[in-house]
């Protein structure tokens, strides 16, 4: 436990960093390309990753699976993924350049083609960035996971804040220095992955890939969903009103996904541990004991922000995006059953059950489509938050009772912080006090 909580605590502190770098890179944006130029951006990007997810086939997420089982040697795997990462990014490019022709105005009204033309770059970039990741996360070198999240998102804040804040370069710019910053990590992923697995090995091998693509599709719907459901509602504000209110929109969804940083790190660092752990009562315990602990202390978050969004919004972003405020804070409301569904998703997934997220992710993204149509065209981005926050607490409860129905756990033991919890936070606390005096 104090190995899994150092990891996730390192991996919670470095996402605290991007998380800031993300979020000076908005400001930057906000203050630079305004309300409208930040939605046409947001929407621009959104569509090599929304391309991206009904052609990458899930693949690259069950690299780390497969890596953390063991069962097969690591350079076949990353050969084979490395392969087909390739044959991905040909076709996703070869389809995108068609839609944009083709349906550019009619799915993305008020956005220059430019914009979609120069976001498709993206597209083989963020589906190699990803396998360079979930390699890494297989192999448990979390160190330079971290390393590698860190040094992208540093390069793209340098990026932006020399040509928007200095040359007052626009929307173009911002997406070729998003490119550029994940050119130059594939670039480092590379050294860091060839060095760990010492070779790649080409040769396919059958029995892996047919495990493989199984794993993979099972997952893969729920991959979809999951995309849908957090960026889907930008796609809907930006088709009912304007890209004016995608971008502040935006501004609310970008500060809101921050509160899940330390839900998200820890599931980074408890997946692996999960799918690699041998002992059926370890893994019984440690989901709920996660679980718990991260729900108690996102919650703690949520109330401080809640409380003091109205004034941090404004501070952040200047007036002109004060009408991101009621719909952050609605947002708060669902982003607290995320960080748990996150958890328990991460366990349903190691014990080989990913399609269990997707029935509950499913169910969840149809409802949230459907109360976005209803709400956006009556309540404006308020609506959306509405609909996103209360398909995530629909999601989360239908991951509980999967959870619970496999683990044969108590829903008392996941939900609620115990006694000896605040007692391995004492113990923490003074084990950190007593470094700090050393």
């Amino acid at each position: 436990m104090g190995v899994f909580t150092k990891n996730a605590f390192i991996t919670f502190s470095i996402r605290v960093v991007t998380a800031i770098f993300t979020v000076i890179i908005s400001i930057i944006m906000a203050r630079t390309l305004g309300p409208r130029g930040q939605g046409v951006y947001s929407v621009a990007v959104l569509f090599p990753s929304l391309l991206l997810l009904f052609t990458g086939f899930g693949l690259n997420s069950a690299v780390a699976y497969f890596l953390a089982k063991g069962k097969y040697p690591q350079q076949q795997i990353i050969g084979a993924s490395v392969l087909l990462n390739f044959l991905i990014s040909f076709f996703t490019v070869l389809i995108g350049v068609v839609i944009i022709f083709f349906f550019g105005e009619r799915f993305f009204p008020d956005v220059e083609r430019i914009y979609l033309f120069l976001a498709l770059v993206l597209a083989p970039l963020l589906l190699f960035f990803n396998l360079g990741w979930q390699i890494l996360l297989g192999l448990q070198k979390f160190n330079k996971y971290n390393f590698v999240s860190f040094f992208q998102n540093g390069l793209f804040l340098v990026f932006v804040a020399i040509l928007l804040l200095t040359m007052h370069f626009g929307v173009t710019v911002t997406i070729l220095s998003q490119a550029l910053s994940y050119f130059m990590a594939i670039i480092i992923l590379s050294f860091l992955v060839i060095k760990e697995i010492k070779g790649i090995d080409f040769k396919l091998n059958k029995e892996y890939i047919k495990e493989y693509f199984l794993y993979s599709i099972k997952g893969h719907l729920g991959s979809i969903f999951d995309f849908l459901h957090t960026r889907i509602d930008l796609f809907f504000i930006n088709f009912f009103i304007n890209p004016f209110s995608a971008g502040i929109y935006f501004a609310s969804v970008r500060l809101a996904e921050g509160v899940w940083l330390f839900s998200a790190s820890t599931n980074t660092v408890l997946f692996p541990k999960l799918a690699s752990e041998r002992d059926p009562q370890k893994l019984k315990e440690l989901t709920p004991l996660v679980c718990r602990n991260v729900l108690f202390l996102s919650f703690l978050m949520i109330v401080a922000l809640f409380i003091f969004s109205g004034w941090f919004i404004v501070f952040l972003y200047s007036t002109e995006f004060s009408g991101a405020i009621m719909p952050f804070r609605i947002l708060l409301v669902g982003i607290l059953a995320v960080c748990g569904c996150g958890i328990l998703g991460s366990d349903l997934a190691a014990r080989g059950k990913p399609m269990l997220n997707t029935y509950a992710i499913g169910v969840s993204v149809v409802l949230n489509i459907f109360l976005n149509i209803i709400f956006i065209p009556r309540f404006g981005i308020s609506g959306a938050a509405v609909a996103t926050a209360i398909s995530y607490t629909v999601m989360f409860f239908i991951t509980l009772v999967f959870y619970i129905k496999i683990s044969k756990n108590k829903i008392t033991d996941i939900l609620f912080v115990k006694k000896e919890d605040f007692i391995f936070y004492r113990d923490m606390f003074l084990s950190i006090k007593a470094k700090l005096i050393k």
